[in-house]
């Protein structure tokens, strides 16, 4: 199976409207959970986004159909 370009994935899109809220949430926009917990997030979710790319990419490489 070929890997897709990133932006066409629904683990980059979650990554970044949950990047966006959590962001917005530090910054007092938003303030619904401590900052300490929203900063927490977001480093895991980045972090588990690039884990997510690492192993799509372990495939064929991406040709264009």
């Amino acid at each position: 199976m070929e890997t897709k370009p990133s932006y066409l994935t629904s683990e980059f899109w979650v990554s970044i409207f949950t990047g966006i809220y959590m962001v917005a949430n530090t910054t007092d926009v938003i303030n619904q959970i401590p900052d300490t917990w929203a900063t927490v997030a977001l480093a895991v979710i980045t972090g588990l986004y690039a884990v997510a790319r690492g192993q799509a990419k372990q495939g064929v490489p991406y040709t264009k159909p």
